[in-house]
């Protein structure tokens, strides 16, 4: 024990008089146990718990012993006043009670401990061994408990990084622009317009038909691929008006506002990737 003095104890009178204190009972505690098992001392945690456990032990086992060697003397004093009168009888049987008396509270005690300790007999061996099985399970509970905290801390944060994921792909960014509904409008007036121009060069082309009737047909025939041909392109020209419609009509207004929409893209893009790396892992 003359390794647990630090240096804060040589300048504490009273830190070094309590590791004092505690070294006199380990000796005491030790004294006692080599008594009782010899070389074949068992192995046990030394804290301050178990010191205490071990000197209330030991001072149960000091009182039987004294409780057993007073029965003896009770005994021996009962059997050699079987040759004395019945008056020495009287005084000893009342010299008998006292000494129960006196010695009752220590019995009270050693009874609720072997209670406490589940311990079906007052032996002091079977007594301190309960105990230190006792300690053992106290401490092997102790750590599952940990071990358990630790999975539970470790669970409420996974959960709690998956609710904050959900709560950003709920969020604005990943929200639809709030100007579809006036962009897909703007589609279809402008698809609109269109179709109203194709009627129109259609009747047009109609209208400048000739009126031979050797050629018509060859005539008519080149006018329909004509027509099948602008219809194609206005198909084309539909599908790539529909991606730029919205824009202003001013050409360098108009390419900011692409430039704005690509980088948007690229940002959106950027962050549903790291969201979905935050995912995996």
């Amino acid at each position: 024990m003359d390794s647990d003095w630090t240096a804060s104890a040589l300048f504490s009178p009273s830190k070094a008089r309590v590791q004092q204190a505690q070294a006199k009972d380990w000796a005491a505690v030790d004294a006692w146990l080599l008594k009782r098992y010899g070389s074949r001392m068992p192995t046990f945690e030394r804290n301050e718990d178990t010191l205490q456990a071990l000197l209330t032990l030991a001072n149960l086992n000091e009182s039987a012993d004294e409780q057993r060697s007073q029965i003896e003397r009770i005994e021996k004093s009962a059997l050699q006043s079987l040759s004395t009168p019945p008056r020495g009888i009287c005084e000893e049987v009342l010299h008998a009670m006292q000494l129960e008396l006196i010695n009752e509270t220590h019995l009270d005690t050693l009874a609720e401990i072997a209670v406490a300790l589940d311990c079906p007999s007052t032996d002091a061996t079977a007594m301190a061994s309960a105990m230190i099985n006792l300690i053992s399970n106290d401490f092997e509970m102790k750590q599952q408990l940990q071990r358990t905290q630790a999975q539970l801390d470790a669970l409420k944060h996974e959960q709690a990084r998956s609710t904050q994921i959900l709560a950003d792909l709920k969020g604005d960014d990943f929200e639809p622009p709030s100007d579809t509904v006036a962009t897909t409008t703007e589609w279809i007036r402008g698809a609109k317009h269109l179709k109203a121009k194709v009627a129109e060069y259609e009747e047009r082309i109609a209208a400048s038909r000739p009126s031979t009737a050797g050629n018509t047909f060859a005539i008519f025939h080149r006018k329909a691929e004509a027509v099948s041909d602008q219809r194609e392109r206005f198909a084309r020209l539909e599908a790539e008006l529909r991606a730029f419609n919205g824009l202003p009509a001013d050409p360098r207004a108009a390419r900011k506002k692409v430039e704005e929409a690509r980088e948007q893209l690229r940002k959106l893009t950027t962050k549903r990737d790291r969201v979905f790396e935050q995912m995996v892992e």
